[in-house]
């Protein structure tokens, strides 16, 4: 927010271009000041019309939510001023500039309101811009409806484009400590910022793209590591579900924003009180265009300024599901969203029980002379005597995937054929293995990465993907043997999981694990075409559309368009990222979608705290996962797997055993029941409550704790009615 137009930039600007003037919006908001639009059962919408600004007020209550700060001059710059005041900000691109603002106080602007079924739908007009578009608001019973439907935008000025559009960025906004409440950011499995005065401490906020980092603009440049090799600062978690919210809990009033059109290229905004202004404040934010580095060589000496040609075209839809009384919390947001997953997102609820996921690799690689070699870490064989050895333990309950079980080990992809490596056995007794373990009735998927190609092993002329700048994407591995991947492009993908499903299904196979399609999402070019990130979402959904009758698919950490694919969600977050903004994580994730499909865990093997991590997969539901070898997790030390440095199955014998003995009993206890309570006690006591009636106690302190007739150890857990 570096620039805000002014009336002599207009002047100066030569414009043969233009908005038609007879089409111009009858600039008609002098009949909107603060005016009752409709009403539901439940809630009145109040409209000022000059800035689009809209007031929620709860009927029974009279609490309110407010989408502008209306007259506010205390420390604000006229330009703070336009955007805390504006239903709706763009952010402008004046020829390669994209820190330009537009908004309904500081820009000429002309807006015509007309009063539609359950709210209004007003024409919006930039002239000096030439910018136009068309927003409509409806409160349809406890929710409110926001759209901008693709079709009404219009950029008619050559020198300006729209880079971005804030919808509603100051809805719910509180200032400083004078609310009491949380913004909700889908960080990890959730988290939460408190509305407290933070008194200047923070200097930054939430801003992520919804479905992960774009690497189609992202920056190559290279990382800092330790000695040269490890990467220390672990990547921030990807949102995988489009949601965000706020609640004033002293009021008993909020809301569960639902992205559900345009998510794709969206960001979640979320600044706590002292970070540029002294407001709180959640929104989303849609991405239409944006400014890059286009260089001006092959050897990268130099670059120039450029912007995406074509704007992103996608209709802009967001749902607020308004939340009141005692389902003003975190809960009731995740309770709102499992409720439309069900209802919206063609979810079947999954009938499941309890499994340990217990994954194992096949064959890696490491360097030999002028080639490579083989490493085998766990045979066919392997994985025999290990399902026997725990079934002498009683442990029958197990999933597992299995990964480098194809010819040339875990990071020869893209697998192009149903071969089996040879120094584990072969494709004959990996077929043999799969269909034994299918007839007891247990399930080993084979783990497709149907994103990447390994350059060290297949031509990459063709088929892969190009960023923006038309520079070939590169996603570095920090490893020595192949030490860069790149990405197919998703008609390849495509083209090898059909050839793919031929050869699987000619041999039985049905049960894959797929990974790579399933959590990344980016825009790039390819035969000097741009491609979006609707464009990529669109083409995977489609391959998807296409196995999803022949195969049993569980997917490895899918974004939220993908979940009714997939009968399992693989490496669920039960955590965030820790950002230093955050004041509490919450598993609002979990609590939306335990008991429609079998959660399962992120390995254990990495967890620094097991003790904790074990305690919150009892809170969460969330059932374990284990990366197991038969041989030594030393042999992998010269491998691109090097990172995997405890993995050895007897070692971890034990633990398989504990964790599967004690989650299958208190998963027996809850099933498949949904989570409808979570309430955390100041002592360190947390109570899972299910709908079944059963409850969880989880003490995460040091001293023994006692309620409702139980006590509870330190550290530990039980299990009530």
């Amino acid at each position: 927010m570096s620039k805000t137009f002014n009336q002599q930039d207009y002047n100066d600007v030569r414009r043969p271009q233009g908005l038609d003037q007879a089409s111009l919006p009858r600039h008609n908001t002098d009949q909107y000041e603060d005016k009752l639009i409709t009403e539901s059962e439940n809630y009145k919408m109040y409209l000022s019309g000059a800035n689009l600004s809209i007031t929620i007020e709860d009927k029974h209550t009279g609490a309110l939510i407010h989408s502008t700060v209306e007259g506010d001059s205390r420390e604000n710059n006229k330009q703070w001023l336009g955007f805390i005041n504006s239903g709706v900000v763009l952010n402008v691109i004046d020829g390669f500039n994209e820190a330009v603002q537009a908004d309904l106080l500081n820009n000429n602007n002309l807006i015509e309101i007309n009063e539609i079924n359950n709210g209004f739908r007003a024409d919006v007009a930039f002239p000096d811009l030439g910018f136009a578009f068309q927003i409509s608001v409806r409160l349809e019973g406890d929710e409110l409806l926001v759209e901008i439907p693709n079709e009404t935008i219009m950029e008619s000025i050559d020198k300006f484009h729209i880079g971005a559009i804030n919808l509603f960025p100051m809805l719910g906004n509180s200032y400083l400590g004078e609310k009491e409440g949380y913004m909700f950011i889908p960080d990890g499995n959730g988290a939460i910022i408190y509305l407290n005065d933070k008194e200047g401490r923070l200097s930054g906020g939430y801003s992520q793209l919804v479905y992960g980092d774009d690497v189609g603009f992202k920056d190559q440049s290279t990382q800092s590591l330790l000695w040269g090799g490890f990467q220390t600062v672990n990547e921030a978690e990807k949102i995988l579900a489009p949601v965000f919210g706020m609640i004033h809990t002293d009021d008993e009033i909020g809301f569960l924003g639902i992205i559900e059109s345009g998510a794709e290229r969206a960001s979640i905004e979320a600044y706590p009180n002292g970070v540029k202004i002294s407001y709180n404040r959640i929104y989303p934010k849609f991405l239409l265009r944006k400014v890059f580095k286009q260089p001006t060589s092959n050897s990268n000496t130099g670059v120039v300024d450029d912007f995406e040609e074509e704007r992103t075209k996608y209709d802009i839809k967001v749902r607020y599901k308004l939340l009141s009384g005692d389902s003003a919390d975190y809960v009731g947001l995740a309770l709102s969203f499992r409720e439309y997953l069900l209802e919206n997102y063609e979810i079947q609820r999954h009938e499941y029980d309890y499994n340990t996921r217990i994954d194992f690799i096949g064959t890696e690689r490491e360097e030999w002379l002028m080639s490579t070699k083989n490493v085998t870490m766990t045979t066919i064989d392997n994985i025999r005597d290990i399902y026997r050895d725990l079934e002498e333990e009683g442990i029958r309950d197990i999933l597992s995937i299995y990964k480098g079980w194809q010819k040339g080990g875990i990071n020869r992809v893209p697998i192009k054929k149903y071969k089996a490596d040879r120094n584990i056995g072969g494709t004959k007794d990996l077929t043999a293995l799969i269909k034994d373990i299918n007839e007891s009735n247990r399930k080993l998927y084979l783990y497709h990465d149907a994103l990447r190609i390994n350059p060290g092993e297949f031509n990459t002329t063709f088929n892969v993907v190009k960023r923006i700048d038309k520079r070939l994407y590169q996603e570095s591995t920090y490893m020595d043997v192949y030490e860069e991947m790149y990405y197919l492009i998703p008609k390849r993908s495509e083209y090898h999981m059909k050839k793919l499903q031929k050869d699987y299904l000619k041999t039985g196979i049905s049960d894959l694990a797929l990974a790579g399609v399933s959590n990344n999402l980016f825009t790039y070019t390819y035969s000097g075409k741009e491609y979006s990130r609707k464009d990529t979402m669109d083409a995977y959904t489609t391959m998807l559309n296409n196995i999803d009758g022949d195969f049993n698919l569980i997917l490895e950490q899918p974004f939220a368009y993908m979940w009714k694919y997939t009968h399992a969600f693989l490496d669920i977050p039960v955590g965030s990222s820790q950002y230093n903004f955050v004041d509490e994580e919450i598993p609002f994730l979990t609590i939306s979608t335990k008991g429609i499909m079998p959660l399962y865990s992120e390995y254990i093997n990495f967890e620094a705290n097991k003790e904790e991590f074990f305690l919150k997969l009892v809170e969460t539901g969330v059932y374990p996962s284990f990366l197991i070898t038969w041989e030594d997790s030393s042999n992998l030390i010269y491998t691109n797997s090097a990172d995997v440095y405890s993995s050895k199955y007897s070692i971890y014998k034990n633990s398989i055993i504990e964790y599967s003995l004690a989650l299958k009993e208190v998963n027996d206890a809850v099933k498949d029941a949904f989570i409808v309570g979570h309430d955390r006690m100041a002592s360190g006591l947390t109570i899972v409550t299910y709908d079944s009636g059963v409850k969880v106690y989880v003490n995460y302190s040091d001293e023994v704790q006692s309620i409702d007739g139980y006590t509870i150890e330190a550290m530990s857990y039980k299990v009530g009615e």
